[in-house]
């Protein structure tokens, strides 16, 4: 069905579905324009710790009124850098995994994991029947939502991912059994549609995270959309950075003015209980590169 103009985000009651509440939703009440393409977004790690009702530590976010909050923080800024009124924004506020369950044994924080994918399916599920009224999108990510747009990228079906404008996946890696899926095709230039975008950024290859970097086989440089060691440039909070690739790692090596201030920043609660060397550039992931990536969707989307 296609939209005429723009119109409040509306909800579907055909079916029984949590996602049919707007409460799950981010901004639920923005506009929708049938003229513009849909950004669908999966927020990082925000939350460090969770307690059920009887005080007992979770490994999933409960979503409560200081982690929905935390969560929205991020949503916000993606909606503001990321979309800046151009895209029809939507983000599901799914139960995440915690700061604590990055820490837990391999299978046990597989386990945690698959529940929280299987959630994100089901809302990517109701946003395509009943959201998305079919219009092309982009899917965006950030770190925990990254490593959940490969599960949705292998979950989605052949008509949806025709639609599916590029898949953005901010702060992970690309591992060699992902390309082997017939919808996740690393991108290798600026254009090409339907590709998905992988990079993580660093100071020194000394600062591999192995959660989100260990394996990786192709990115791209969103600077340049180079996949090899070209360098460019770039200006961030009136910083000039130059950033290139490192062709064994797959990583972006950028070289910043003042290593002092992300030094000190990397000393957070949360990277520190994550073990995150001190010159990892993961936060910034999501920070440098926005207008990249707002410009990118657009240029994607016309061919």
């Amino acid at each position: 069905m296609s939209l005429v103009g723009c119109k409040a985000k509306v909800t579907s009651t055909e079916e029984p579905s949590v996602w049919a509440d707007t409460a799950m939703w981010f901004q639920a009440g923005d506009t929708v324009c049938a003229d513009k393409i849909d950004l669908f977004y999966l927020v990082s790690t925000d939350v460090m710790t969770s307690h059920d009702s009887l005080g007992n530590v979770v490994y999933r976010a409960v979503l409560n009124e200081e982690e929905r909050a935390a969560i929205g923080g991020e949503l916000a800024y993606v909606r503001e850098h990321y979309s800046q009124g151009d895209y029809n924004f939507f983000a599901p506020y799914y139960h995440q995994f915690n700061f604590e369950a990055i820490v837990l044994p391999k299978d046990e924080f597989a386990k945690v994991y698959t529940d929280v994918a299987a959630e994100v399916c089901e809302a990517f599920d109701y946003y395509m029947s009943h959201l998305n009224q079919g219009r092309p999108f982009a899917l965006v990510g950030f770190s925990q939502g990254s490593m959940l747009i490969i599960d949705l990228l292998k979950h989605m079906s052949d008509e949806q991912y025709g639609r599916m404008v590029g898949a953005y996946m901010m702060g992970y890696r690309l591992a060699a059994e992902d390309l082997e899926h017939p919808h996740i095709i690393a991108a290798h230039d600026e254009e090409t549609r339907g590709v998905t975008v992988s990079y993580n950024s660093v100071m020194s290859l000394d600062a591999t995270w192995p959660l989100v970097s260990e394996g990786a086989v192709d990115a791209i440089n969103p600077v340049n959309w180079k996949t090899d060691n070209t360098p460019a440039q770039f200006v961030f909070l009136d910083d000039t950075l130059t950033v290139a690739m490192d062709e064994a790692s797959h990583q972006l090596l950028v070289n910043v003015p003042d290593p002092t201030f992300y030094h000190e920043w990397n000393s957070n609660p949360a990277f520190t209980m994550a073990n995150v060397h001190k010159d990892c550039l993961h936060h910034w992931d999501l920070l440098y590169y926005s207008d990249m990536i707002h410009d990118n969707i657009k240029v994607r989307a016309s061919h």
